[in-house]
């Protein structure tokens, strides 16, 4: 169990229990101790989950990664609580099922269960991996009950956004500050009330809020991927994103910042790490640079210089010095 300050995490995979005991460690340890949920296999033969769970303040996160196996909630483990399950299912398909009602989902799609009643997910044989946020009820609004249990398209922007969203809250984040913490929040419930659509009022807010910023970390996180190469220009990035570029000028406006100015200090911030790093010492300067996306290497010097008040060669020497 991992436990960050205001953020508890747990992680686990049925693959670190021997054969024997895998499945009373799942159901009783795991499932009804900590997550109140209740697995089981859905046929014989192997079975297979693994789970990152995130609770942050206002909001639970799990992401899940299953095959062959049915995670229910039953009477039995209900605990009071009126909070919405929102599932979306980023690769394979599942099943839900509330209130008298199965819905199957493949990849992209979504639903919106109830904490406050029984109800369950399966995923079949072939592996499956969806993300679940727990989110208060009065967090969509007092229009839902509509909602629930419905199917949502896969081509929803916000869908899309908030399940990218989520994979870098895992992989990147850490979240001491309490104001980035209530920020992240902020931003994964309007994404929900986007795809969910509870109200005019709050999707005009939410477009503003956490669409724009998950907007804006896709953006970003393109633009790292593809640092390398000398060429990065806008136009492509905006194609791969499948936004304007004028659209992305207006998020990194809003920022306080530019698309060039960003790509420049990723660069120089990429150009850093591997002139300090121990396992690149045999790499000439220039290789560094041109790996880092710089084309000419009197600007590359320049501009480091400027940046980081020191040149690339006394930054690599530097460590060695110390």
């Amino acid at each position: 169990m991992i436990v960050e300050p205001h953020i508890t995490g747990l992680r686990f995979s049925t693959a670190d229990w021997i054969e024997r005991d895998r499945l009373p460690i799942f159901r009783e340890q795991v499932g009804r101790m900590m997550v109140k949920l209740d697995p089981e296999p859905l046929a014989a033969g192997a079975y297979h989950a693994a789970a990152n769970v995130r609770e942050l303040p206002g909001l639970g996160i799990c992401s899940w990664a299953c095959s062959n196996l049915r995670i229910a909630r039953p009477r039995s483990l209900l605990d009071g609580s009126d909070d919405l399950l929102l599932t979306i299912i980023t690769s394979g398909k599942a099943r839900a099922s509330q209130r008298g009602r199965e819905v199957a989902l493949h990849a992209g799609q979504a639903v919106l269960m109830s904490c406050a009643e029984t109800g369950d997910i399966a995923v079949p044989t072939t592996s499956g991996r969806f993300l679940a946020l727990r989110l208060p009820r009065t967090a969509l609004g007092s229009n839902i009950e509509d909602t629930m249990m419905r199917r949502w398209a896969a081509n929803s922007e916000a869908l899309r956004l908030l399940a990218f969203y989520v994979r870098e809250l895992d992989d990147d984040y850490r979240l001491e500050a309490p104001e980035l913490r209530g920020s992240v929040v902020k931003h994964l419930v309007d994404l929900a009330e986007l795809i969910v659509g509870a109200n005019r009022d709050g999707t005009i807010a939410a477009e503003d809020g956490g669409l724009a910023a998950a907007r804006l970390a896709t953006v970003k996180a393109d633009i790292r991927d593809n640092l390398c190469y000398g060429d990065l220009m806008l136009p492509a990035v905006a194609a791969r994103v499948k936004l304007t570029p004028r659209l992305i000028q207006r998020l990194f406006e809003r920022a306080g910042s530019t698309f060039s100015e960003f790509v420049l200090g990723e660069r120089l911030a990429r150009a850093h790490r591997l002139l300090t790093d121990p396992g690149r010492t045999a790499s000439s300067i220039s290789t560094i640079a041109f790996e880092s996306g710089f084309g000419d290497l009197s600007y590359f010097n320049r501009t480091f210089r400027r940046h980081f008040g020191a040149t690339p060669s006394e930054i690599r020497a530097g460590p060695r010095r110390s």
